[in-house]
């Protein structure tokens, strides 16, 4: 099948142009001051022809006026005007086009007929359009963005984000640095008249500052172009997929949300299960698995090892694992005699590791990061929030808890160590300080389970 490359204009632009620019406040009314605030301010061209100017910029009748070559239009006009404009786009050659605006194939027969115009339009041309029902680019690293989002709050990352809801991005943008997640680059395509995901999995397939991808689909365009397309980045860098609208009612909502036929979903997991792609059960499962892929090594082996505190939390994520393909084998000589040594008569040194209140959960852990037996390690440390909050409040150093998550990288870099853990505020709070930077916390013991089954299986798949 063809495939046309997207252009680099969608994400790091020259010269940028907003239509239906507005003093009035609107949908899409603060982007051309947000894009002067973020450095845009001597290459942004406003059009609109009910205006002059809008703080300090001219603004032109139409986009044949501007004097300068255009690298990306952003459209939120009304959703009748598309047609013309991005026939404007085409007649001045400008390669990528946003349209943000709503009111198209997600509200019916009329805003189909809408959006199969604009279609006409491009035909033959060179220009991309990304849209409609969309709020297009954030890109963290090269600092552009084409919505209202708070650039200044997110942390540049190596996760690219594909999504066809648009308020799904704004909100992503948002919830993202309180979860410890860096972007590359998130797109949101809306009701896809022309880029859509399997275009931009590919784009994402090459994108250096991108090692993992990440989907949240309603439906895909176009069946086996998505199937190659996936296959094709797969074989590349891992690919995460949260598929929405399984249901009747979620298909319904899908339908008038981005204008998506959902289908079968049982047709869907065969084609993520053929071309490799790892499918989450949920939005927070999604994005935990996504900032593990993001930072932990690939498992070489299905063999993990379970480290807790909780009996309780040791079951769960035993449970969660065996179901999947995981295995918890017996512990070395070496690892039990080592734990052995030190360990209370109550105490069963066998995998999982429950360690209880012995006090023993930094010598079990680094024994069994030492184990050749174990490829990958889940790590659920808990402590009553009253006792941590005294233990720590007397000076003593709290990684003589559970351990320093530096030198728990150090034994064994080639391994994935991935930790949950629940209790207070305090507690919670000390344990993102101190391991959330070097280790991977997720929200789960299954999900923890369930990410070092995907790491697994993805090593398997890439062969």
């Amino acid at each position: 099948m063809i495939h046309r490359p997207l252009p680099e204009a969608f994400f790091k632009p020259r010269h940028v142009a907003v239509v239906g620019a507005s003093k009035k406040r609107g949908f899409g009314s603060g982007i051309s001051t947000m894009l002067a605030g973020i450095g845009y301010r001597e290459h942004l061209y406003l059009v609109n022809p009910r205006e002059k100017e809008i703080d300090g910029l001219t603004v032109y009748r139409q986009l044949s006026d501007i004097p300068e070559d255009i690298d990306l239009a952003i459209l939120i006009m009304p959703a009748s005007q598309a047609p013309d404009v991005v026939g404007e786009c085409v007649a001045k050659r400008i390669p990528a086009v946003i349209l943000e605006s709503a009111g198209f194939s997600e509200t019916g027969h009329e805003g189909a007929l809408l959006e199969e115009e604009v279609r006409k339009r491009l035909r033959g041309s060179e220009t991309r359009v990304i849209g409609p029902n969309c709020i297009g680019i954030v890109n963290p690293h090269d600092r552009f963005i084409t919505s209202q989002i708070d650039l200044d709050s997110l942390r540049p990352g190596n996760i690219g984000v594909i999504a066809q809801s648009g308020a799904f991005g704004n909100i992503l943008s948002d919830w993202a640095p309180v979860q410890n997640l860096g972007f590359s680059k998130l797109v949101t395509i809306g009701n896809r008249l022309d880029v859509d995901e399997s275009d931009l999995l590919r784009y994402f397939a090459h994108d250096e500052k991108t090692d993992v991808i990440v989907l949240y689909l309603e439906g895909v365009k176009d069946g086996r172009r998505f199937f190659e397309a996936a296959r094709y980045a797969n074989a590349r860098k891992p690919i995460l997929v949260f598929k929405g609208g399984s249901s009747s009612v979620g298909k319904s909502a899908a339908a008038s949300h981005t204008g998506s036929l959902a289908g079968e979903d049982g047709l869907y997991e065969g084609i993520f299960r053929q071309a490799g792609v790892i499918r989450a059960a949920s939005f927070q499962e999604l994005f935990d698995m996504a900032r593990v892929f993001s930072r932990e090594p690939l498992m070489r082996g299905p063999e993990a090892c379970i480290v807790t505190c909780s009996g309780s939390l040791g079951v769960m994520a035993a449970d969660a694992g065996s179901a999947l393909g995981l295995q918890f084998p017996e512990l070395g000589p070496e690892t039990v005699d080592k734990v052995r040594k030190l360990a209370p008569a109550w105490m069963n040194v066998r995998n999982p590791l429950d360690v209880g209140p012995s006090g023993l959960f930094i010598q079990a852990t680094k024994a069994v990061l030492r184990d050749d037996r174990i490829h990958g390690l889940i790590a659920l440390p808990v402590i009553p929030n009253a006792v941590v909050q005294e233990i720590v409040e007397s000076g003593v150093d709290p990684t003589t808890l559970y351990g320093d998550p530096e030198e728990y990288r150090r034994l064994a870099p080639g391994k994935p160590f991935v930790m949950h853990t629940v209790g207070g505020a305090f507690w919670l709070d000390m344990v993102q300080k101190i391991y959330g930077d070097t280790l991977t916390i997720v929200s789960s013991a299954e999900i923890a389970a369930k990410s070092l089954w995907s790491l697994y299986r993805y090593h398997a798949f890439r062969g």
